[in-house]
């Protein structure tokens, strides 16, 4: 699938359930406790737009009382590069980059400030700088999700720790000053 839709997805509120939704199920009063700053109206609103888009999808519906209680996950797709080829897609595609990775960067920070001295093993926060040719690119970055796409394969289990890598790369429009 691909993701076309920046104007929904690129509100702060929306972006914070998507990310909260990524790769996780939850009903509306799962994702009211985990987003507790955010009322539940607003919640079922946000949700209503995000599944009109396909942001979002129903993953199970459970009944209690006789009330009908749906499950929600965020839907993976990528980039559609036709929505790069205005000046607005364009724009809407660079706000939705800042909006993703500074909500990736306050989930990091949460964590480290939660963690109260958090064991650097658990933190993978570093930026790489490197040559390559675009094959020789292609084959790390492939190389990278292969690894990743392993892991996500992985159930819970004794010892493991729901984790979250995000990968961003890019090439560099100035080199960088050695110091």
């Amino acid at each position: 699938m691909t993701l076309r839709n920046f104007a929904i997805i690129n509100h702060p509120v929306r972006m914070r359930i998507f990310q909260t939704l990524n790769h996780t199920e939850m009903s509306i009063n799962q994702l009211a406790q985990h987003l507790a700053d955010v009322p539940k109206p607003s919640l079922y609103r946000h949700i209503r737009l995000m599944l009109d888009a396909g942001i979002v999808q129903v993953t199970r519906v459970r009944y209690v009382h006789g009330i009908e209680e749906r499950f929600y996950m965020a839907v993976s797709g990528l980039i559609d590069p036709a929505s790069l080829d205005t000046p607005e897609g364009l724009q809407q595609f660079a706000d939705h980059v800042r909006l993703y990775g500074s909500g990736v960067a306050q989930a990091l920070a949460e964590y480290a400030l939660e963690a109260g001295k958090p064991a650097v093993n658990n933190i993978a926060a570093r930026d790489h700088f490197f040559y390559a040719t675009e094959e020789e690119f292609l084959e790390a970055r492939e190389t990278i999700y292969a690894i990743l796409r392993s892991l996500e394969a992985n159930s819970p289990g004794e010892g493991r720790v729901k984790r979250r890598m995000f990968v961003m790369s890019h090439p560099l429009l100035t080199e960088p000053t050695e110091t």
